[in-house]
């Protein structure tokens, strides 16, 4: 016998139930996301400049975490679970070559014991290919123990736009494993040779991606605003490398290989920069859940310690390193894995302990990069909230396993400069900075030495490109002095890089331009002090 419910009865059986799904949407961060994806149609951008990325005005200020200042010794970490983990550790990638160390590791995709992981540390992994990002966001938000996965892939910068609608998971970033390192790049039409030219164009880029974050850095680096470009933003890189295909836009920003594709085929079309040159931007980092951490922690110092070691293997054998992703990756042949090797860096033990700046602070780093993209994604509309990077990390489990890797300084001098670069060779683009002298001096003050902290960054960022230190003066004065004044200043900053930040010498060009290069009218004071600047251009190899 059926049960009637009147008309009132049903309503509120429906108010009900859309109650719940609210709930469990708000519950599970999709409102937060759905948001964060409508709040630009609502709200105007807001106007990105460089000081957007990586000063101390990039975002608020956070304090020291308490509990991840000092490295702790293993034995110190929590315990965790009595009965441990029972089942492999499941971890979401996507097809790319910047896990080796970890197919290394584990010799493959599936969990097993013939593998670094098992035999070493006594854990298994499976390795998850979840390419579609909304699947691997769920696949996260499930969990390990709910068949879905207990460690995510990211990037830093996107990280730090996902973190609000996430943070009732406590997700924590463990470990960097790559820095990408041409799989990012702008592609441009016959017609554009530098940054500056790209104003009044339009790009297309897949929004809030890293693709959208290395855009507006260099869009910013080269004296532009998110303002002076058309933004053509589609559902994915793939679809804006086509769009460019295509002739539909002026320049599309997307990942490898299909800008490189696109640039190919569209006649007259380059790659005007890519992350071969920027090649500390875009930093891909493992995010765990906060209660897989808490609960298993020693499975996660034992996860960390086998990937690394896994890029020590891959350091002595990446043919080996190569088959396995051939193997692994679907339809990815031998050549293809050796390219997707050769798109990335991946950063051992000491070297993650730097990006992290557990030992020692450098120009960009990972507080530097999440502080900075969360500020500029609020600024732009995309969330309106401010994530703290120091709660969105976990450094502990570097810290207790530091006695399982040998001593190592990391080199300073990463990459080869043979010779001087040409100091007439076109560059990518332009970065000017008042560096404040004396009358007469090329001595360099504190107040000048503090505004090449963000040169210093500039520098570090396009770490494999060259760049030429142009000093420039007003009129006022001897032309010939004027000329030699402003030469000996660009000097005397490139001097400073070198020694301070340990810079190669021949990474840097210096030249003079006196006042043969004004930018705006020595009749007047205003435009007399604009012209004493000095020019930072990034000029590729």
């Amino acid at each position: 016998m059926g049960i009637k419910i009147e008309k009132g009865g049903k309503f509120f059986i429906v108010l009900i139930a859309l109650a719940l799904i609210s709930y469990g949407l708000w519950k599970y961060g999709v409102l937060d996301q759905v948001m964060n994806l409508v709040a630009p149609s609502k709200k105007p951008a807001g106007e990105v400049t460089q000081d957007d990325f990586f000063s101390p005005n990039s975002s608020p200020s956070t304090p020291d975490d308490p509990d991840l200042s000092e490295a702790a010794p293993v034995a110190n970490l929590p315990e965790g679970s009595e009965e441990g983990l029972k089942r492999p550790i499941r971890v979401a990638i996507v097809t790319w070559g910047g896990y080796a160390g970890g197919i290394m590791a584990n010799n493959g995709f599936a969990p097993n014991k013939d593998c670094l992981f098992y035999r070493d540390y006594g854990i298994q992994v499976e390795l998850l290919v979840i390419d579609d990002f909304v699947q691997s966001r769920e696949a996260f938000k499930a969990g390990g123990n709910a068949d879905g996965v207990d460690i995510m892939w990211s990037t830093v910068d996107a990280y730090a736009l996902e973190y609000p609608s996430l943070s009732n998971l406590k997700p924590v970033a463990i470990m960097q494993y790559d820095w990408s390192r041409g799989g990012d790049a702008i592609a441009v039409a016959q017609g554009i040779e530098s940054v500056i030219d790209l104003k009044g164009k339009q790009i297309a880029v897949a929004e809030a991606t890293p693709s959208h974050y290395f855009a507006l850095y260099v869009l910013t680096q080269g004296g532009l605003t998110n303002r002076d470009v058309q933004w053509v933003f589609t559902n994915s890189a793939v679809d804006a490398a086509n769009t460019f295909k295509a002739g539909h836009v002026d320049a599309c920003v997307s990942w490898s290989p299909d800008v490189y594709m696109a640039a190919k085929e569209r006649p007259g079309a380059k790659i005007l920069t890519s992350t071969r040159e920027a090649t500390h931007l875009i930093a891909d980092i493992f995010v765990a859940r906060g209660d897989f951490v808490r609960d298993y922690p020693q499975e996660a110092a034992a996860f960390v310690t086998g990937w690394l070691k896994g890029v020590d293997m891959v350091e002595k054998n990446s043919q080996q390193a190569c088959r396995l992703m051939a193997d692994n990756f679907a339809g990815i042949g031998l050549e293809d894995a050796e390219g997707m090797l050769d798109d990335v860096k991946l950063p051992d033990y000491w070297e993650n302990r730097e990006f992290f700046e557990m030992d020692v602070d450098i120009p960009v780093g990972f507080e530097d990069v999440f502080k900075s993209a969360s500020g500029l994604w609020r600024k732009i509309g995309l969330t309106s909230k401010i994530a703290q990077a120091y709660q969105a990390k976990d450094t502990r489990f570097l810290s207790v396993i530091e006695s399982r890797f040998p001593k190592k300084v990391v080199e300073k001098q990463e990459f080869d400069f043979k010779k001087s670069p040409d100091p007439k060779k076109t560059s990518i683009l332009t970065k000017r900075v008042s560096i404040y002298f004396a009358i007469g001096s090329d001595q360099l003050d504190e107040n000048a030495k503090y505004g090449l902290e963000q040169i210093a960054e500039l520098a570090s960022t396009f770490g494999s490109a060259y760049m030429r230190v142009a000093g420039n003066t007003d009129n006022t004065g001897s032309y010939q002095k004027n000329v030699q004044l402003s030469k000996r200043r660009a000097q005397a900053v490139s001097n400073y890089l070198v020694e301070q930040y340990g810079f190669d010498s021949k990474k840097f060009a210096v030249v003079g331009n006196g006042p043969d290069k004004p930018i705006a009218d020595n009749n007047t004071e205003q435009g007399r002090a604009k012209n004493r600047r000095t020019d930072f251009e990034v000029i590729p190899k």
